[in-house]
């Protein structure tokens, strides 16, 4: 199968690069990224099987030239308001499934409008497919509920979802412009979650980040740079990029954890090599181009991957699901 990974010299792109370069189902991979020059030394660095292109994704006559005889579109740019929409309705006018890491950036209008653009042209797409949201409706799915699974279980609450991780370890610069845009105030710790400061998001979700130093340094920089209003935002991912490594964590602190807790339960997935949403959105890309084209339109991600799957992702990152 021939596989375009966007976004591809980013912090989730890279990883998911890495593995999708590794599988042999995978027969050719182009790595897409607006930064050519390391596109081009991360495929050379990979796989023969590998190749490279720059591309402005904002940009559909530049997206859909990269999109003939392709199986599939894995989507590591975002979350990003800016390009989620344009990617995906350039994947459905080309007639390419398509997996993305972004979901919360897209609104309900626009859903309705991708679905339906993925319908006429008969391919699949799953949206949501890294670790909030990704992980968290996996978590739910599967995970969460104490005997015996739903049919067609509802996805988690934002509320009801949260996203702890190390600023020294995860994410790259367009993670954290959206944590930077998104943080409403503080909130408490969510049950079975790791301990340390957590901050509400927009939609009543929630992130967390080591307590400290790590903690004080974000809620130091979003508040005071960020009621500068969006060019302070922008400042303040910024400085959480430029200054994250002076952020000391405790020892033992995972790079990363997605969890659910409802219902007086809780589900968590821990990451500790920072590549578990990079593997899911790999997993899915491979799975929508490899699957027989009954389904089209925007599937729920928890139908397309299941409890047994995930498990299997989850082992092969090298993480750990933890109910209770």
């Amino acid at each position: 199968m021939k596989i375009v990974l966007l976004g591809a010299a980013g912090f989730t792109g890279r990883a998911a690069a890495v593995l999708l370069a590794r599988r042999d189902d995978v027969g050719e991979l182009i790595l897409v990224d607006y930064d050519i020059r390391d596109a081009k030394r991360l495929a050379k660095a990979l796989s023969p099987k590998c190749r490279w292109a720059m591309a402005d994704v904002g940009k559909p006559l530049e997206l859909s030239r990269l999109l003939e005889g392709i199986d599939a579109v894995a989507s590591a740019v975002g979350p990003s308001a800016e390009y989620e929409k344009t990617v995906l309705m350039c994947c459905a006018v080309g007639g390419v499934a398509a997996a993305s890491i972004g979901e919360g950036t897209i609104a309900a209008e626009d859903r309705r409008e991708i679905d339906g653009a993925f319908r006429d042209a008969g391919v699949p797409a799953v949206i949501g497919c890294g670790m909030m949201p990704g992980w968290t409706e996996l978590l739910a799915a599967h995970f969460l509920q104490a005997s015996g699974i739903p049919s067609h279980p509802p996805p988690p609450s934002p509320g009801d979802r949260y996203l702890f991780f190390s600023p020294a370890r995860f994410g790259g610069y367009g993670f954290l412009r959206w944590v930077a845009k998104g943080i409403d105030g503080a909130a408490t710790a969510p049950a079975g979650a790791p301990a340390g400061s957590y901050f509400t998001l927009a939609d009543g979700s929630r992130v967390g980040v080591p307590g400290g130093k790590s903690g004080n340094r974000l809620r130091r920089i979003v508040g005071t740079v960020g009621r500068l209003g969006a060019v302070g935002k922008e400042f303040s991912a910024a400085l959480l990029l430029w200054t994250r490594g002076g952020m000391p964590e405790p020892a033992g602190t995972p790079v990363a954890v997605a969890g659910v807790a409802g219902g007086g339960r809780f589900a968590r997935v821990g990451d500790p090599r920072g590549i578990l949403g990079a593997a899911l959105l790999a997993e899915a890309a491979v799975l929508l181009a490899a699957r027989p084209r009954k389904a089209s339109g925007l599937l729920p991600l928890p139908e397309l991957i299941g409890r047994q799957e995930a498990e299997a992702i989850a082992t092969a990152a090298g993480a750990q699901i933890i109910t209770g």
